[in-house]
């Protein structure tokens, strides 16, 4: 039996924001892969995954690369997840300083400030987001909080994740009690700004 794609996967099962713009969509057409672009289109943007996904403007979160080095350009944004952390596309523009690296998603985890490979946007779609142990496998997404208290809180809203307060990188405690709703910007600026770099290159 075949595994289900993430538009089967979600058809009937996700929180519809909005519709992508045309405007958007021409402009990473060329750039994203066409997996996403054909989700965009048929779905927007929104919340997947029963709550742990959200498929966002990319626009709307080129702020986070003040706090994160680039590898490769392009980098996107293109995902978050109910804990905060992002999903980035990576492109291979600059071939010339990692000509065998790119055209890859990567995960930075913002709440160890960390970040891994975890490879095509197809396999990444319909194979680490689909395996029915997926978002549990914490080589993945280390997602054992969101597990711990999906049904104990009240559902995100979109452009809401569950962070902690205060942040780690604050020194907040790891316990699912100091989880709370915040709005993922603002969250995403409160752990850059106190660490500085959430992934910094020149270390």
């Amino acid at each position: 039996m075949r595994a289900l794609t993430f538009e089967e996967r979600n058809k009937d099962n996700y929180l519809k924001q909005e519709d992508v713009s045309i405007a958007i969509i021409n402009k990473y057409k060329n750039i994203l892969p066409e997996e996403l672009i054909h989700i965009w289109e048929n779905m927007g943007f929104g919340i997947f995954e029963d709550g742990f996904l959200q498929l966002v403007n990319p626009n709307e979160y080129d702020f986070v690369f003040q706090y994160i080095d680039k590898l490769l350009e392009p980098s996107i944004v293109w995902a978050i997840t109910a804990l905060g952390d992002l999903l980035l596309w990576e492109g291979n523009e600059n071939w010339t300083i990692a000509p065998d690296e790119g055209n890859r998603v990567k995960l930075v985890n913002v709440r160890n400030c960390s970040s891994m490979v975890l490879g095509k946007m197809d396999f990444v779609l319909n194979r680490v987001l689909g395996d029915e142990y997926g978002i549990t496998d914490k080589s993945y997404f280390n997602a054992k909080p969101f597990l711990e208290i999906k049904n104990k809180m009240s559902k995100l809203q979109y452009s809401q994740c569950y962070g902690y307060v205060p942040a780690l990188a604050l020194g907040g405690s790891k316990s699912s009690k100091n989880l709370k709703i915040v709005d993922t910007k603002s969250y995403l600026n409160i752990i850059g700004m106190a660490v500085g770099k959430i992934i910094d290159l020149t270390d």
